[in-house]
């Protein structure tokens, strides 16, 4: 077990996603940056789909209850065991009894948590992933009590891990063209490819939407599928980046797809960091 003593800004448990129900409208959710995910995961040896602590902008004070292993990767949180300043993509062995601190995002604002042998909480639709009316929480809300996995992972002696070097300051977010981005006119796609965009204060898993509006009377659409990573714009002009607890289906234009690179890259982003569009491919 580990113990929630206190529970950071927004704490979650995610796996890799809860697949094969979009179409009774359930988000796939899962780790809002993908990357960072799976190599906290990759170097304690643990499968990819293996549940860890998803720790937005302030992260959690955890005490562990049995020996195990641990890895940080993603943001920079100033996490500290037992006291003392730990380092991300690195492992670490924790003894029952230690206490795990992290503190405030530095550079980009989400760490994911691994722990050998991963958190062991019950399936939901085959999956782990903590999202509000699917699990019975969205996130860990108070302190608590979480059942881990076994593992007999030993870190090898010797081998160490290739410094990771991520640029979570990257403004530049490749994307596709989306199925109505034909219907945008010439001037309002140079406005959406030349200028920098910032992110609103209206950020969560569920979707991010930029400050700049878009002048523009695009029409609704028939309701069609979204996935994380769309870029709808609104009657209004607004700008809305589906993320990975957003909806299954929208009514609006659907103008841009952000590639995997670019949904992990903004995810590390938060209200007010410039973005760029970088169109990959032309129609």
């Amino acid at each position: 077990m580990i113990e929630i003593i206190r529970r950071g800004i927004y704490t979650s448990i995610q796996d890799a996603g809860r697949f094969n129900y979009q179409n009774i409208g359930v988000p796939i959710s899962g780790p809002m940056d993908q990357q960072a995910f799976g190599i906290a995961n990759q170097i304690l040896n643990n499968a990819y789909n293996t549940a860890v602590l998803e720790c937005s902008f302030m992260g959690p004070k955890i005490k562990f209850h049995k020996n195990t292993y641990i890895s940080i990767a993603g943001a920079e949180m100033n996490t500290e065991l037992n006291g003392e300043k730990i380092k991300s993509y690195t492992p670490y062995k924790v003894n029952e009894g230690d206490i795990l601190s992290m503190g405030t995002s530095q550079y980009g604002c989400r760490t994911y948590l691994s722990i050998s042998g991963g958190i062991k909480t019950e399936k939901v639709l085959g999956s782990r992933s903590q999202f509000k009316g699917i699990t019975s929480e969205g996130n860990i809300t108070k302190k608590v009590l979480i059942p881990i996995g076994k593992s007999d992972f030993i870190p090898k002696v010797g081998v160490s891990l290739k410094p990771i070097n991520i640029d979570y300051e990257n403004e530049i977010l490749e994307v596709y063209p989306g199925p109505e981005f034909k219907i945008l006119d010439n001037t309002q796609k140079k406005i959406l490819l030349e200028n920098i965009h910032h992110i609103s204060s209206l950020n969560n898993r569920m979707a991010f939407r930029l400050e700049e509006k878009l002048i523009c009377k695009l029409p609704e659409i028939w309701t069609s599928p979204v996935i994380p990573g769309t870029i709808q714009c609104t009657p209004d002009g607004s700008l809305i980046i589906i993320m990975r607890d957003g909806q299954v289906t929208g009514g609006y234009p659907r103008i841009f797809q952000l590639n995997k690179r670019s949904i992990n890259l903004l995810s590390q982003k938060t209200t007010r960091s410039p973005i760029r569009f970088k169109l990959l491919s032309k129609v």
